[in-house]
């Protein structure tokens, strides 16, 4: 197993859902952002009060996926290479910690 802090806070916002990793589609691309092959990615808010919302790309904070308190965290088991998990808050600008679990 190898863990991997590439991007280790993402900012959301309550207006449109962000992505929370890109995937690369040129292979000579360098991203900040990325999600190697099947892993597993731990999801935290890191903010001390708002609620951000996790989902896919439509997600909204009336039409969401899972519900994250200030300071929860999720897991996302066994992400396919073109899995791509959005983000949108509350309110506010709070910001999201990922941490990517790869096999090594």
């Amino acid at each position: 197993m190898a863990l991997s802090h590439s991007n280790p806070l993402v900012s959301l916002n309550s207006s449109t859902p962000t992505a929370l990793w890109t995937v690369p589609t040129v292979t000579t691309s360098i991203e900040t952002r990325r999600q190697p092959q099947y892993q597993n990615v731990l999801i935290q808010n890191t903010d001390a009060s708002i609620v951000i919302y996790i989902g896919g790309p439509g997600v909204s904070t009336t039409a969401y996926g899972v519900a994250l308190s200030a300071g929860q965290s999720i897991t996302l088991d066994s992400l396919g290479p073109n899995e791509i998990a959005y983000a949108i808050s509350a309110s506010g600008t709070p910001k999201a910690s990922l941490l990517f679990v790869t096999s090594a």
